[in-house]
């Protein structure tokens, strides 16, 4: 089921705001064969609006090795998205589980724009790096 040309139906019921929608729509496009990269992208940005970050780094790592081949996606916004959303994942995990997911960047992106980010990340899930952002965390005087 399509929307407008150049848009998949599911990335007009995002725009829309319905992402449960988007997503069964998306999945209804996958199972019927439409599994390119851009609906996997389309799907893994309804879940990550959804606040299943799981989801959503499954089908953004899908996507990207969909891609490699096909070379359609915008590959700086996917890299933005995948790592907000692996980053999202890994701080709802166990510490180590954390660390081991945000390993899975440099796979997906080896030259990425957030390889520092996820070495930092990495850092402060550990406790090793303490985020002045963060205000779970007690700073002392400073």
């Amino acid at each position: 089921m399509g929307g407008r040309y150049g848009m998949s139906f599911a990335r007009k019921l995002i725009e829309q705001g319905k992402y449960d929608e988007a997503v069964a729509s998306a999945t209804e496009e996958i199972d019927g064969g439409s599994a390119g990269p851009e609906i996997m992208v389309d799907r893994a940005t309804a879940y990550e609006l959804l606040e299943q970050y799981a989801e959503a780094v499954t089908d953004f790592e899908k996507a990207m090795e969909l891609d490699a081949t096909e070379k359609l996606l915008e590959r700086d916004l996917v890299d933005d998205a995948y790592f907000s959303a692996l980053l999202a994942t890994a701080r709802q995990e166990p510490v180590r589980d954390g660390v081991a997911r945000l390993e899975r960047y440099k796979g997906v992106f080896p030259h990425g724009a957030h390889a520092t980010e996820v070495e930092d990340w990495k850092r402060r899930l550990t406790g090793e790096l303490v985020s002045k952002l963060d205000k779970t965390v007690e700073m002392g005087p400073g």
